[in-house]
Order: structure tokens, then sequence, then C-alpha cells
């Protein structure tokens, strides 16, 4: 498989299991659940602007998935203006709710060096994360990244994510 083909392959993992399951586990979670979903709603309907309306205010009351699904729109620069640095703020603050598709991203920036510098350590480190987080297409794109990593990068790769979960998902 080509360089540009493998790629696609992965973009497609994240964007494919990029559909967020909704918990509702209190009052407050079923009124954000539902404000979460009609943001799915207009995301899945290419409605972007409307997404980012919605998961802006979900993401600034700290609701974790709306800052993921907001990440992905700057990231992307779907229905707002493309901003890496912003991408990666609300990815990073996902990722310590333990949003698998927020490490997926991390990883994926990391891998391709999109507003980070390019990294394949580290890209190792956020797939990790997003196995350890239920991220099922995961599995398959740290076996891919690991091709561009020695054994021993490997390992450092795992200690710096066991380290992160450590710290940040208490």
């Amino acid at each position: 498989m080509g360089y540009f083909a493998k790629h696609l392959v992965i973009i497609n993992v994240i964007f494919s299991l990029a559909s967020f399951t909704m918990t509702t586990e209190g009052r407050g979670e079923i009124k954000q659940g539902s404000e979460f979903s009609q943001g799915l709603t207009a995301y899945n309907l290419g409605k972007y602007g409307k997404a980012a309306v919605i998961w802006s205010r979900l993401a600034e009351n700290g609701h974790a998935k709306a800052k993921s699904g907001l990440g992905t729109l700057y990231y992307t620069g779907s229905g707002v203006p493309r901003d890496f640095s912003h991408a990666r703020e609300l990815f990073l603050a996902a990722a310590q709710a333990n949003i698998p598709q927020a490490h997926m991203f991390l990883s994926l920036m990391y891998r391709r060096g999109d507003g980070v510098r390019q990294s394949y350590l580290l890209s190792y480190m956020w797939c990790d994360n997003a196995v350890g987080a239920g991220h099922e297409g995961a599995t398959y794109v740290v076996q891919e990244i690991a091709e561009h990593l020695s054994g021993k990068e490997v390992h450092e790769a795992k200690r710096l994510a066991s380290e992160w979960r450590e710290i940040n998902l208490k």
C-alpha cells in the first residue's frame, strides 16, 4: 500500500469511528447529551457551522465530547477557520476526559506534523492512549506507526503514554 493510501486509510479510520457515543448519567447529562446529539446530526448533515455553535456552547461548559467534536471542526476547518493550535488545545482537554477520538486526533497531528513538530514517538504515545480508551481502529494504526520507530522508541512511547494516563486520568 502506498504512502498516500496508508494515510487515507488512517484518516478514514479516525473519521469513521468519530461517531461519538452519548452517555446520560444525570439530568444535566441528558440535556447536554441531547444538545450534543443535535450538533452531531448537524455535523453528519454537513452543517458544520451549526455544529460549531452547539459544540462551542457545550465545550464552554466542560462537555468533553463537544470539545473533541469542536476540535475536529478546527482541525479540518469545517464551519470554522482551520486552527491546528486551537484544535490541539481542545483535543488535549477532551483527552483528559479519556475521549478516544481526541487521543486519535492528537496522534494524527503528531504523525503528520499538523501544528506541532512531527514525531512518530508522540504519535505512538497518543495512539496507545486511544487503544487504552477503547478506540477500535487504534490497534491497527499503532502498528503502522511502530514501523517508523525502533524497539527502544516504542518502549519509550509506551512509557510516556502510561505516565500521561497516570497523571491525567485519575
